[in-house]
């Protein structure tokens, strides 16, 4: 089993809006831990420490909590409602020798043959749902996407995963499609009257998060 990346966890004493909002000012997040067979513990880390397994993409960590040492998930990450300030974080301890079923993401390595001359690079699912070993669930599934050519895809069977990794979803599901490029076409007054125009779509922003869901989550 691969080494787990360490972040270490200090229990939180005091629950609810402002006070998470003053610990977040202090560069901590605010979390909580929960799972096999263990109390739930409310906690903070460190924000910094948090983003850097966020960048690597460690999905299995070892946190430690006081003199105690645990393997767990980083089940869930709560972000404001423009996407860049980590509200909250879960954690689920986890049993390494237990076999369990989870999503990873998927990711793309280089640049398709397609691409070069024009076509474009679909990813058509982002996650797929493995089983494995808690701890050999792998931070990612990757994807080698330089021999595609425009109309080439790939499939799950196609798709090679790390030893003891077993991917669930059908075998025949395309993950990845090079498509032709798209053809752009002029629309002019006389060819689509204004009235017949659809309107565009308005994609909202993503809601802010409900100030009660801190205490919803430390119940």
């Amino acid at each position: 089993m691969a080494k787990r990346p360490l972040i270490e966890a200090e229990i939180r004493e005091v629950r609810g809006t402002r006070a998470a909002t003053r610990l977040r000012g202090k560069g901590v997040v605010p979390g909580v831990i929960y799972g096999s067979g263990g109390p739930l513990e409310m906690i903070t880390v460190s924000e910094e420490r948090l983003r850097e397994l966020i960048e690597s993409r460690s999905r299995m960590v070892e946190i430690k909590v006081g003199p105690n040492a645990h393997a767990a998930i980083m089940k869930e990450i709560q972000y404001d409602h423009l996407g860049s300030d980590i509200y909250h974080v879960d954690f689920e301890r986890i049993d390494v020798t237990a076999i369990i079923r989870v999503q990873v993401s998927i990711e793309t390595h280089g640049t398709a043959k397609g691409a070069k001359s024009g076509g474009i690079l679909e990813l058509v699912h982002k996650r797929l749902t493995v089983e494995c070993l808690a701890g050999d669930i792998p931070n990612e599934i990757l994807v080698e996407v330089g021999d595609l050519d425009i109309g080439d895809s790939m499939t799950v069977g196609k798709l090679t995963v790390p030893a003891g990794v077993k991917i669930l979803d059908d075998p025949g599901t395309i993950v990845v499609i090079v498509q032709a490029p798209r053809a752009e076409v002029e629309v002019t007054a006389e060819a689509a009257p204004a009235e017949e125009l659809a309107e565009p779509e308005v994609i909202t922003a993503r809601k802010e998060k409900d100030e009660e869901g801190e205490e919803e989550e430390e119940k």
